[in-house]
C-alpha cells in the first residue's frame, strides 16, 4: 500500500528533475545564441615593451569550413608568410614582419566554431588591434555570417 504512494512520488520528483535541466539548457542556448557573431577583443601594450592584441568569435558554421576560409585568407594576403600550420588542430601562425600572429578555430558544435585571433609586437604599432579584429571580419564575410564588434 505505500509503495503504490510513493511511486507516484518518485514520478513527479523525476519529472521535475528533467524539466529543471530542459530549462537550464534552454538557458544556455539563448546566452549562446546572443553570444553568436559578437567579435570581442582585447589589447595591452607596453610603451617600450612587448604588446598582444587578442579577438575572439564564436561563428555558426562548420570548424572545418571556418579554418578552411582562415588558411586561405591568410595564404592570400600580400605581405604575410605562414610560419606554421597544423590543420588536425585547426591552428595557423604567421607573420608580417614586425608582429606575429596565429589563429585557432575550435568545434563547439556541428555547425557553431569559435574563432581565436592573436598577435604580438614590439613598438607602437596602432594598426595591429585593428588588424587582429578585421581578420576576423573578414572571415565571416568570406563565410557569410553576420559578425559585428562587440559593443563594450
Amino acid at each position: 500500500m505505500i509503495r503504490s504512494r510513493v511511486r507516484p512520488v518518485i514520478v513527479v520528483i523525476g519529472m521535475s528533475a528533467l524539466f529543471a535541466t530542459q530549462l537550464a539548457q534552454a538557458q544556455w542556448v539563448m546566452v549562446a545564441k546572443r553570444a553568436i557573431g559578437k567579435v570581442e577583443q582585447m589589447s595591452q601594450s607596453q610603451p617600450n615593451g612587448a604588446s598582444y592584441d587578442a579577438a575572439a568569435v564564436m561563428i555558426e558554421a562548420p570548424a572545418d569550413k571556418v579554418y578552411a576560409a582562415v588558411v586561405n585568407g591568410v595564404r592570400n594576403k600580400e605581405g604575410v608568410r605562414v610560419t606554421s600550420e597544423d590543420a588536425p588542430k585547426r591552428s595557423i601562425q604567421f607573420t608580417n614582419g614586425t608582429q606575429i600572429a596565429g589563429i585557432k578555430v575550435s568545434m563547439l558544435g556541428d555547425n557553431l566554431s569559435h574563432l581565436l585571433v592573436s598577435s604580438a609586437h614590439t613598438g607602437p604599432d596602432s594598426n595591429a588591434a585593428a588588424m587582429v579584429s578585421d581578420s576576423i571580419l573578414r572571415v565571416c564575410k568570406e563565410m557569410q555570417v553576420e559578425c559585428s564588434r562587440a559593443t563594450q
